[in-house]
Parts: structure tokens; C-alpha cells; sequence
């Protein structure tokens, strides 16, 4: 992978994931407290490429994002998930695992797919939606990103905030929405707490 041009602007998705390296750091002891805090100042501040080289040049490379990414597997062949609660609260959090489909229809509910530390069985998943008057909320690690081109609308919303291009899954969501409320995030940071 060749190094970015250093003259070339930062996203936000770009200054997050700078963020989560530095956060990374701290919780090694590379970094104490005040550094993350100022070093994560800089990087909010930061225009380009150049602007942060300095500020990750003495914490080593990440060398995971060169490896291939491969499958184990069980995660590979997992089944479809189907989730249709009526008035209550469905949560899938820590590692699990994210199948090719996965079809959503709650009925007066809320549903919640914390996929930060998932599995995914694919590069590409599709989230098929059959929601009524229900709240879904799916939380993507920094590498994901989503695409809610087909979903049809009934009086619903879709707010969907990671449909920027990635280098890891991309989540299709699909289906209907009819008087229910979806939202696509990534994880929230303030300091060290993340949620």
C-alpha cells in the first residue's frame, strides 16, 4: 500500500481513525493522558496529510491493514438472521458474527446491531428491513460503511451517517421502513470512552 499523498485534505472518517490509532497507543502506555489529549486536538485540526505525519511518527505501524483479510470458516458459512421482535428490545453486540443477510422486522421494538467488534461473513452484507413503528440502530466499526439507496419509506426515517467509501464491509441496507426511525453510526469517542 503506497503512502498518501501528503498534500491531499483529511476526511472526518480519516481523522477518526487517526483518533483510534492514538487511543490504541494509550491503552499500550505509549502515549499518557495529556499526550492523547493533545496529539487528538492536533488531529482534529490537522488539513492535511502532512499536518499528522509528525504526530504518529514515533508509535510503530499498523501493520494489520496490510494483511490480506481472511475468513475463518465457521464465520464464512453463517446462517442468515432473522430477527422480528414485537414490542421489545433486541441487542447483538461484542463478537458475533455478521451473516451475508440479515433480515430485521420488529413491531413496536428497537433493535440494536453493535457490529464494532463483529465478524463479518462477507465484504458485502445486506440488511433487509421490514420495520413498523420500531427504532434500529446499527453501530459499524471505522473500516464499514453503508448504502440505504433501496429502502422505501412510509412515513420513516433512514439516517444514515457512514456512506462514505471504505476499505472494509459494506452494509446494503434494504426493505421498507414504515413509521419507524433507522440509524447507521460509527462508534462515538469523547477521550477514552467510546460508545
Amino acid at each position: 500500500m503506497s503512502a498518501p499523498d501528503p498534500n491531499i485534505r483529511l476526511s472526518n472518517a480519516e481523522r477518526e481513525a487517526l483518533i483510534g490509532k492514538l487511543h490504541e497507543a494509550t491503552e499500550e502506555g505509549r502515549l499518557d493522558l495529556h499526550e492523547f489529549a493533545e496529539r487528538s486536538r492536533q488531529v482534529y485540526e490537522a488539513k492535511t496529510y502532512a499536518d499528522v505525519e509528525r504526530l504518529l511518527a514515533d508509535l510503530p505501524a499498523d501493520d494489520r491493514a496490510l494483511a490480506p483479510r481472511t475468513r475463518p470458516e465457521a464465520v464464512a458459512d453463517a446462517p442468515d438472521l432473522v430477527l422480528d421482535p414485537q414490542h421489545s428490545h433486541v441487542r447483538r453486540e461484542g463478537a458475533w458474527t455478521v451473516p451475508e443477510r440479515t433480515t430485521l422486522r420488529p413491531r413496536h421494538s428497537s433493535v440494536k446491531l453493535d457490529c464494532r467488534h463483529a465478524d463479518f461473513a462477507a465484504d458485502d452484507v445486506e440488511i433487509a428491513l421490514d420495520v413498523h413503528h420500531s427504532s434500529v440502530r446499527v453501530i459499524l466499526p471505522a473500516n464499514a460503511s453503508a448504502v440505504d439507496d433501496g429502502v422505501r419509506l412510509q412515513g420513516g426515517r433512514v439516517d444514515n451517517r457512514c456512506h462514505r467509501a471504505a476499505d472494509g464491509p459494506r452494509i446494503h441496507l434494504t426493505g421498507g421502513n414504515h413509521w419507524g426511525r433507522v440509524k447507521v453510526r460509527y462508534e462515538r469517542r469523547f477521550l477514552w470512552w467510546r460508545w
